[in-house]
């Protein structure tokens, strides 16, 4: 049974606007559903996050290797196969050596037209760690937006310029380059009141960092904050909370930390 190992995906980014932000996050998880099970990697609780500044997609469990894979390859029937005392003809020995195997390894199975031979052929799982480097990208650059642009001289396109790349599969980093931009496991904290980087092993000390560092990444848990800071806010004046969930939609996508003021 294969191991399975957490991945934690960062995109840093210049200001994203808001109402690009959630259609990002469900686009960048339907393309990890979508690549992930392409590539015969078994994952569960896959789940993505974001604010402004970063766009984050978090993976609890992925398999260490792909699936193994068999396939099966219909040649000549037995009859044009094998001669009266059953030696292989000219057809088996080419079908072999155009299917990579040895005529010995041939099968015979029946089918609706009679019996034939076949080629099976296991292809093994390769690491996961191996694949990702391709694959993470592929993320990143056909994540679709409203309207992309291009920045400096570097050859990609992306809703705003990217500035740094979290990327870590079971703590160890995966190296790839999207324009200018190496892959690392550093990322940083809020643009003015804490703006400096940091390095993370691990989901867990992402978020406990992240949240030292004034950036709240869920935004449930952002959403939720703005609630409670309005209504405690409120009540200070014996006020009363006109809700618009239209707009407190669009806060929550415009700060990476809340602080309401009455």
């Amino acid at each position: 049974m294969n191991k399975m190992k957490e991945l934690l995906l960062e995109i840093g980014t210049e200001e994203i606007p808001a109402g690009f932000i959630p259609q990002a996050l469900s686009d960048l998880e339907n393309l990890a559903k979508k690549e992930f099970g392409a590539n015969r990697i078994d994952f569960k609780g896959m789940r993505t996050l974001g604010t402004p500044r970063r766009l984050v997609l978090f993976i609890e469990s992925a398999s260490e290797k792909q699936r193994d894979v068999e396939t099966k390859k219909i040649g000549p029937s037995k009859q044009a196969a094998f001669d009266s005392k059953g030696n292989p003809s000219p057809a088996a020995i080419g079908f072999a050596k155009s299917q990579s195997v040895s005529v010995e390894a041939l099968k015979l199975i029946q089918t609706e037209k009679g019996e034939y031979v076949c080629a099976l052929k296991k292809e093994p799982g390769r690491p996961t760690f191996e694949l990702l480097p391709s694959i993470l990208p592929r993320l990143v650059l056909n994540l679709p937006f409203q309207k992309s642009m291009r920045w400096a001289e570097v050859p990609i396109r992306f809703a705003r310029p990217i500035h740094w790349i979290l990327a870590l599969f079971g703590g160890e980093i995966v190296p790839f380059d999207l324009g200018t931009v190496r892959s690392g496991n550093v990322t940083y904290g809020h643009r003015f009141m804490h703006p400096g980087s940091f390095a993370v092993k691990d989901f867990k000390s992402y978020l406990q960092k992240t949240r030292e560092a004034y950036v709240l990444v869920d935004p449930a848990e952002r959403k939720k904050r703005i609630e409670e800071e309005m209504v405690r806010e409120g009540a200070s004046v014996k006020g009363k909370i006109l809700r618009d969930e239209d707009l407190l939609n669009e806060i929550n996508f415009l700060v990476e930390y809340t602080v309401a003021l009455c």
